[in-house]
C-alpha cells in the first residue's frame, strides 16, 4: 500500500480524531510556552547590587556624620558658658556593609596507581561565592545585609563662643572624647570670632 493512500484513508476515517488531537496539541503548546515565560527567573545583575550598596554607603555615612554632629552640638551647647557651638566630624572611610553570601564549595580527590606501582593523588577544589539577594517592594533585587560597620572617626572640630577659657576648652574636649570614644589628639576645640 502506498503512503499517500494510507494517509488519505486515515484522514477520511478519523477526521474527527485528527482534529481533536490537533486541538489538544495546540493547547499543550500554549500552556508550555505560558508556563516557561512565567517561571523564568529574573536575571540578577550583580553590578546593580554593587551600585545599590555603594549608593546606600555614601548616603548612610553622610547621615551618620550629620547625626553625630547634631547630637554633639545639642549636648555641648548645654554646657554652662559655652554659648553658640558648631561641630564638624570627619570620617576615615565609608560605612562597610557585610552582605549575606551563598558559598558553594566542592572537592574531588582522585587516587591513581600506575603499572610500576606508583600512586598519584589529585585533589580538585572548586568554590563559588554569590551575594544573596531578595526583592524589595519595588521589585528591585537588593542584597541581604548581615551587618553594617560604621566608619571610624578621623577627627572632630568644635568651634564655641566660650572656648577662650582653658577650663571650658578642656571640658568640651573631654565631653567629645567621652561621647565618641575617641582619643584627645582627634579633638580640636577652637574659640569662635
Amino acid at each position: 500500500m502506498d503512503f499517500d493512500k494510507l494517509k488519505d484513508k486515515l484522514l477520511k476515517d478519523n477526521k474527527k480524531l485528527v482534529e481533536n488531537l490537533t486541538v489538544i496539541f495546540l493547547i499543550g503548546l500554549i500552556l508550555l510556552i505560558g508556563a516557561s515565560a512565567l517561571s523564568k527567573p529574573r536575571p540578577s545583575n550583580n553590578n546593580d547590587n554593587k551600585e545599590l550598596v555603594l549608593a546606600q554607603k555614601e548616603s548612610s555615612s553622610e547621615d551618620y556624620a550629620q547625626k553625630l554632629e547634631k547630637d554633639l552640638k545639642n549636648i555641648l551647647s548645654k554646657i554652662e558658658g559655652v554659648g553658640n557651638v558648631e561641630v564638624l566630624i570627619t570620617l576615615n572611610s565609608d560605612e562597610e556593609v557585610v552582605a549575606a553570601m551563598d558559598v558553594v564549595e566542592s572537592s574531588t580527590t582522585t587516587n591513581e596507581k600506575d603499572s610500576s606501582g606508583g600512586i598519584r593523588e589529585t585533589i580538585q577544589t572548586e568554590s563559588n561565592n554569590r551575594v544573596v539577594t531578595s526583592q524589595d517592594t519595588s521589585g528591585q533585587n537588593a542584597p541581604i545585609v548581615l551587618k553594617r560597620i560604621m566608619p571610624e572617626i578621623r577627627g572632630v572640630i568644635v568651634v564655641a563662643d566660650g572656648a577662650k577659657d582653658p577650663r571650658l576648652r578642656y571640658e568640651l574636649s573631654s565631653a567629645v572624647q567621652t561621647a565618641l570614644g575617641i582619643p584627645a589628639y582627634k579633638v580640636k576645640v577652637i574659640s569662635s570670632k
